[in-house]
């Protein structure tokens, strides 16, 4: 670059610093401080405010959806209507709550509308269905008891609701989330609501859930920790029979994870006063400081059926019991189909239309795996999915929906199993969630005579942390769609990204991912996990290989940032090593080259047109590399610290600048040009390239951000950020987003939003 260009670029970074003052610093990917897809919803104060969460326009022209994966995530329970069929909603750790749509078979999130600030209200506490309205749904929203929660009431399934802020927080993403359900509608008077809560006792709400309120009368808060969270209150279940439609049933049990003492309260005035349970059968099993209640149903012929741990999990329970107990003689019975393995035991279902239909499962038996019982007899006799005794297995797996589920060669029943339900419209189908998906089957009652028949159930519902991704230029009719990487299931190559992929990326997560612009067969991964620290491709991900050596001072496990060259010959690596800079190897590792001129620790990108053009940027600074990465030659200072870089696809030189959360710049480094984009933004977290509209025509831009002053959301830009549009809604917020968004540059209009807990979402022009 000719010294005059320099020269002019430097004056450029100056005038952008004086320009930057006063913006505001970005976000990031941490859940403390999310990047935001839409306005904030609600009101942070305690108190009752309506959030129907109207969309900004009716049609923006965008269509959102996710790229498929089917599952990914802990789904702590599922919950049918037991008046309405085909009505099911299931409730995630991290990724809201969802409805199943019943002729498509697939979950719809419902939860959508809560982003930006409210990012912790998609962590899902609890969820009930009202019996007799079944048009009204409850949800205890909160991931993190550190940050007030708020309980959600709707009228219309899900569609809008009104929102009532808890003076304190929930944890649906803490211990014992796969405990419940702790909300709970009574069935008789159908405008009262109960909520055991993890550390401020019992509330209460008599107005269809528009204000909520402590019950005074209840003696206990709980008082049992586990790993540092409070439990508190597990369930609360309610006897029908003791009331007649329109009175407040009578008869109400609430379970209470206390250090000492009995564990189960009932009331038979309708909440006025409480009583401890005792339970001598819990001794069988071990004594009442270790077993502690998990869940609870009553079932239509006079009995609490419960599932109970030394623990609440979802990892940890060491033992466990299930038992019943007679609401009329208060007597206990126990009916634990199996104390062989060790382990716990988890969900439990009782068939609201037969009472002797009951579903437990196991929890923690991680060898050889947990099981599914089910009674017809009122827990007299059990049959397992798996017998306990010979290890046969009774069942058969079939994962045509989602073929990545087998990625340990042969496919489990499941893991941190804490949630099952039969559906009362037919006793062949139960679901039940898992710490990666939801399985359910359709020949349930032929246990013992056939296989039953177990297949993935989570058609769209997409509970993945995302950390990366990025969309190849088209090669040939083989490119793929979009590799990705992502928290515990590692990570995947989409050919079609309607479509689940047949396996991941191996047994590691990864911190880092890129693949060469002009040769998608090339990618490359960095990880802190497993000694591997670098791994690499050359086949399109179907197999990886770690590199041959690591460069001088980096120590495995550090993670860190790799970029390959457009061409693939080159790959740059800056570890996560502290103090140590970036290295080029152009034969994976068997020599590597330092980067002279760049300081360590750089945020580091390639030309996706020149093979020898690097990029990096450093507190502040900007660099280029003219020679394949081996020397970097400092153009400017920004001045502000936080400045990210992205490379057009179709440009040698162009890239476009976020700098520090506020604004967009675009950079011309064959000119020496830095000019900040003349359309109205007010901030970018994330800003990513897609294709254009037609052949010649600049790089389409998306940002994360907020432009016209309307609102933070998804914008579009096909004039290199002159004018922008906004493409979606305040319906489509997906929670906790991270500040990343990448084009598609093979298609016009798509791009790719990545969330901790909703997946990839994916936009489309339609």
């Amino acid at each position: 670059m000719k010294t005059g260009k320099i020269t002019a670029f430097a004056a450029a970074c100056l005038m952008l610093a004086a320009a930057f003052t006063g913006c505001s610093d970005s976000g990031s990917s941490s859940q403390e401080s999310p990047a935001s897809a839409g306005e904030s919803s609600g009101s942070s104060d305690a108190g009752t405010t309506e959030s129907t969460a109207e969309p900004v326009s009716a049609d923006t022209g965008w269509k959102w959806s996710n790229v498929e994966i089917v599952g990914g995530g802990f789904v702590p329970n599922i919950v049918y209507n037991p008046t309405e069929e085909g009505l099911v909603y299931a409730r995630t750790d991290i990724g809201g709550a969802y409805k199943l749509n019943p002729d498509t078979r697939r979950w719809e999130c419902i939860t959508d509308m809560f982003g930006g600030e409210d990012w912790n209200l998609v962590g899902i506490e609890s969820i009930a269905t009202d019996p007799v309205e079944p048009n009204r749904l409850y949800i205890a929203a909160g991931t993190y008891s550190g940050t007030p929660g708020a309980m959600l009431s709707s009228d219309d399934y899900g569609k809008t609701y009104t929102r009532f802020d808890l003076p304190f927080g929930n944890g649906g993403n803490e211990v014992g989330r796969g405990v419940g359900e702790r909300l709970a509608v009574d069935p008789n008077d159908n405008s009262i609501i109960y909520f055991a809560t993890r550390s401020e006792g019992l509330y209460r709400s008599e107005d269809y859930g528009k204000t909520w309120g402590k019950v005074d009368s209840f003696p206990t808060t709980g008082g049992y920790n586990e790993d540092g969270y409070s439990i508190g209150l597990t369930f609360t279940a309610f006897d029908k029979s003791s009331s007649s439609a329109g009175e407040a049933t009578k008869t109400i049990f609430v379970g209470a994870a206390r250090t000492e003492g009995n564990m189960l309260y009932r009331s038979d005035d309708a909440g006025k006063t409480w009583q401890e349970v005792e339970n001598p059968t819990a001794e069988k099993t071990g004594n009442n400081t270790k077993l502690r209640p998990f869940q609870g149903e009553v079932s239509s012929d006079g009995y609490l059926y419960m599932t109970w741990g030394f623990g609440v999990g979802p990892n940890g329970v060491e033992a466990g019991a299930v038992q019943k107990y007679d609401i009329k003689a208060g007597t206990w019975q126990e009916i634990t189909p199996s104390l062989k393995y060790q382990g716990g035991y988890g969900g439990i279902s009782v068939n609201p239309k037969d009472p002797k239909n009951i579903v437990v499962t196991t929890l923690c038996l991680w060898s050889p795996e947990d099981n599914v019982f089910v009674s017809n007899d009122g827990g007299e006799s059990w049959q397992g999915l798996w017998d306990p005794d010979t290890k046969e297995k009774n069942y058969e797996m079939k994962l045509d929906d989602s073929p990545w589920l087998g990625w340990h060669g042969t496919a489990k029943l499941g893991w941190w199993t804490t949630g099952v339900a039969i559906n009362p419209f037919n006793p062949d189908e139960i679901m039940y969630g898992t710490g990666a998906t939801i399985y359910g089957t359709d020949n349930l009652t032929k246990l013992g005579t056939e296989k039953v028949i177990v297949r993935p159930r989570a058609m769209g519902l997409e509970e993945t942390a995302i950390f990366d991704f990025v969309s190849p230029k088209k090669t040939d009719d083989s490119t793929p769609e979009l590799y990705s990487i992502m928290g515990d299931i590692y990570g995947f190559r989409h050919d079609d990204s309607n479509v689940a992929p047949q396996q991941h990326f191996g047994d590691f997560a990864s911190d880092d991912i890129d693949c060469a612009a002009n040769d998608y067969h090339i990618a490359v991964r960095s990880t802190s996990k497993d000694n591997k620290t670098v791994v690499y491709s050359t086949d399109a991900g179907s197999t990886w290989t770690k590199i041959k050596s690591l460069p001088e001072g980096v120590k495995a496990k550090s993670g860190g940032y790799v970029k390959l060259s457009c061409d693939g010959k080159t790959l740059m690596y800056q570890s996560g090593t502290p103090g140590v800079g970036a290295f080029i190897t152009s034969d994976w590792g068997e020599s590597w080259t330092a980067c002279e001129g760049l300081p360590a620790g750089a945020l580091i990108e390639s030309d996706k047109v020149n093979p020898a053009k690097f990029y990096a940027t450093k507190d502040g600074s900007f660099y280029m590399s003219e020679d394949g990465g081996k020397n970097f030659t400092k153009l400017c200072d920004f001045l502000v610290s936080n400045v990210t870089i992205e490379a057009a696809h179709n440009e040698e030189g162009r890239l476009y600048v976020a700098v520090g959360g506020g604004s967009v710049y675009t950079m011309d480094c064959a000119e020496g040009k830095l000019e900040r984009v003349p359309g109205d933004v007010q901030s970018c977290k994330a800003v990513g390239i897609g294709a254009p509209e037609k052949e010649g025509d600049p790089d389409t831009l998306f940002i994360i951000g907020e432009a016209n002053n309307e609102g933070v959301g998804i914008y579009i830009s096909q004039d290199r950020g002159a004018t922008w549009k906004r493409i979606n809604t305040d319906r489509e917020q997906w929670g906790n987003v991270n500040p990343k968004i990448a084009g598609d540059p093979k298609i016009f209009g798509r791009c790719y939003v990545s969330t901790n807990g909703r997946g990839i979402i994916r936009g489309d022009k339609e």
